[in-house]
């Protein structure tokens, strides 16, 4: 469950402001409806006494009507003899035209038959529409229930999926300090404690001290790189002369864990730019010595297509493969690291026209740079 300290907030705005637009129409329209059936009722008794005075006048004869067969009961009250000619009900008392109450609705007005020379009042009284009212009301209840459960499923799957990556990002730059704490410290405190014993054992101290410094020299590399969006420089670059230099940068970290570094290079030369490719080396070997038991090889292959780097140590799971190249993704909170490494290595991979891979199996990691021949800028030579 997500945290509710931020989750809860977004969850019952969203709610809340989505209920009151959907109570705001469900009011509207029910009242929309309701009166429409009684503007239709109200339309039927007006006709029916539109009726009744069309045939007074065509032939003013009282039984015609009396013999009518329909749904409505009516009064005809001759005003001038002041006599009920037709009662079938007692009329409430009311002043409009039109009166409702629980059970009935009435329609009452004056009428003329003969040429107006008979005025009557006509009074109509038919089942009130409070039935179909009733079942508005509830048809309308059931939707607005359905609707507003649809609103808290949809909201919370919609702050859930909007909210979560958020929530991830800042765990993730929270994690990212802490780390860089962590690893600038580090050899800071290495170059530290090495300075001050320096006298006891120079060549030792002075030794880890140009580890420290080599080490916090590619932390900002790493981190400053990873801020930039440089356009390549391209030139011919012989590849195995580059790896042999870039090799001699670590052998002292990898000699710290008992680590020997294997080499095996063809003779490459191919168009490409020098930063961009030392950085991918760089982050790949430093990775292979960082994840690599101690006392074992790591090795380095090159021909003409292909650059690899093999460690033995922890795999990386089936389900991570995918996820290692992501900004800040770490899977081995054991040694350390920002997470950013790899993206490196991805991105300049793909501005280069190259290709990376990783396999990783029975405690074996290989990551292999595929030279890709169709790449028109950066062909190899």
């Amino acid at each position: 469950m997500p945290n509710k300290k931020y989750f809860l907030p977004i969850f019952l705005l969203y709610t809340i402001t989505s209920s009151l637009f959907l109570i705001f129409f469900t009011l509207s329209y029910y009242k929309t409806e309701k009166d429409d059936i009684y503007k239709k009722t109200a339309y039927k008794l007006r006709a029916y006494a539109n009726e009744i005075e069309f045939m007074l006048r065509i032939n003013g004869s009282y039984e015609k009507i009396l013999n009518l067969q329909n749904e409505y009961e009516i009064n005809l009250f001759d005003i001038k003899s002041n006599r009920y000619i037709i009662k079938k009900f007692d009329k409430p008392e009311f002043k409009n035209k039109l009166y409702n109450d629980d059970r009935y609705m009435y329609y009452s007005d004056d009428i003329h038959s003969r040429k107006r020379m008979v005025e009557l009042n006509l009074d109509i009284r038919t089942s009130s529409p409070k039935q179909s009212i009733d079942a508005l009301f509830l048809r309308t209840s059931v939707i607005f229930v359905v609707v507003l459960l649809a609103i808290f499923i949809i909201a919370y799957f919609i702050v859930r999926l909007s909210y979560l990556p958020l929530l991830n990002q800042i765990k993730t730059l929270n994690n990212f300090i802490t780390d860089t704490t962590h690893e600038i410290n580090t050899p800071l405190s290495v170059i530290l404690m090495s300075a001050e014993m320096f006298d006891k054992n120079p060549t030792k101290y002075l030794e880890n001290i140009k580890i420290a410094a080599k080490t916090l020299s590619h932390l900002y590399s790493d981190l400053s790189l990873n801020l930039k969006n440089e356009p390549n420089h391209i030139e011919t670059l012989n590849l195995k002369d580059i790896l042999e230099k870039r090799i001699q940068m670590f052998e002292l970290s990898a000699a710290n864990k008992g680590i020997t570094i294997i080499s095996k290079f063809e003779d490459v030369e191919i168009n490409t730019d020098s930063s961009k490719f030392k950085k991918i080396f760089d982050n790949l070997l430093s990775n292979a010595i960082k994840y690599a038991f101690k006392n074992s090889d790591v090795v380095v292959s090159l021909d003409s297509s292909t650059l690899s780097v093999v460690n033995h140590g922890n795999v990386i799971e089936k389900e991570n493969l995918n996820k290692i190249y992501d900004k800040f993704s770490r899977f081995d909170t054991q040694n350390g690291g920002f997470g950013i490494g790899l993206s490196l290595v991805k991105r300049y991979c793909d501005d280069l026209g190259f290709e990376v891979y990783c396999q990783s199996a029975n405690e074996k990691t290989e990551f292999s740079v595929k030279f890709k021949n169709n790449y028109k800028k950066l062909e190899i030579k």
